[in-house]
């Protein structure tokens, strides 16, 4: 299934994660039901409600595993779902147990009924949570909008500097893209964003996450331990652009970008960041095209590529 560890969550990501929340509210109503009739009716108890790890068996176990791993910005209400999942479990054994042996009590039933309401309630407040996010995203290109950037900035900077990491943003910005959509018109144009932005993705690493900043203008936020890493790993995303080909209606065209990166100082906002790498863009534009530029400060740039 997609990536959905670490930052990186799109559009897709989220539809995903809804449905097995969806899935997981329906799966832990259903025991009610089964501890209902095994105790009116009797008959098979049910194994893997039984199971002492049947917390890592079921199947939401495995959407929790995946959001569990990496840094995700809302991993405390993950780890609040995983605890309140492991626990819902116990209880539900417990009360199995007791109905085998016929000695189920009112206190243990309110134990039960509460573990899952919380489970649920934990359910239900994360998927508002996504909604919210999915609202964030572009419906075009699936990546997360540039409302979506100045409220992620912070909490990614942060992570930087827990791994005593250097922060960076490279504005990625397509080359004659009016020229695309008046010879093929704008239908030709959106297919062309999807698939630059799909190219992005797909040059990109775990840790590296994509905005959509507006028109066909792309933000990329980079962590790296140095001025060269950061470099490289712009190289590498526009060169990544530079290969690809795509179809627009019977033609077959290679899109290129131009690049602007520039290093988040420590006493920088993100809009004073933007206007380096935005300089930086723009020198590259002036200069050829094609290409990626560092802003060295305000005034010096650095031709990466």
């Amino acid at each position: 299934m997609q990536c959905i560890s670490g930052l990186n969550m799109y559009i897709n990501d989220l539809d995903y994660s809804i449905t097995e929340l969806n899935l997981a509210i329906n799966d832990h109503y259903d025991w009610a039901g089964k501890f209902l009739r095994l105790s009116l009716l009797g008959g098979e108890v049910d194994g893997d409600i039984l199971d002492p790890n049947s917390a890592q068996h079921c199947r939401f176990s495995r959407w929790l595993s995946l959001r569990m791993n990496g840094e995700a910005l809302d991993k405390e209400m993950v780890i609040t779902i995983d605890k309140n999942h492991t626990h819902m479990h116990n209880v539900a054994r417990e009360l199995m147990q007791s109905i085998v042996h016929q000695h189920v009590t009112d206190s243990l039933l309110m134990k039960y009924q509460k573990a899952q309401q919380e489970f649920i309630h934990n359910l239900d407040q994360y998927k508002e949570h996504l909604f919210s996010w999915r609202n964030l995203h572009d419906a075009l290109t699936g990546l997360p909008l540039r409302h979506l950037l100045y409220r992620e900035f912070p909490l990614v900077r942060a992570q930087c500097q827990r791994m005593n990491h250097h922060l960076y943003l490279l504005i990625i910005d397509i080359d004659h893209f009016k020229s695309i959509n008046d010879t093929w018109g704008h239908n030709a144009g959106d297919d062309v964003l999807r698939n630059v932005a799909l190219a992005l993705k797909e040059a990109t690493r775990k840790a590296e996450r994509i905005y959509r900043f507006g028109g066909e203008e792309f933000i990329i936020l980079l962590d790296a331990k140095n001025d060269r890493d950061a470099q490289t790993a712009a190289q590498r995303i526009q060169q990544y652009l530079q290969q690809h080909s795509f179809l627009v209606g019977d033609d077959k065209i290679t899109v290129t970008a131009t690049g602007g990166l520039a290093k988040v100082l420590e006493t920088d906002t993100l809009h004073q960041t933007i206007g380096r790498a935005d300089k930086a863009m723009y020198y590259g534009k002036n200069t050829g095209r094609n290409r990626c530029i560092m802003a060295m400060t305000d005034s010096e740039m650095l031709t990466i590529s």
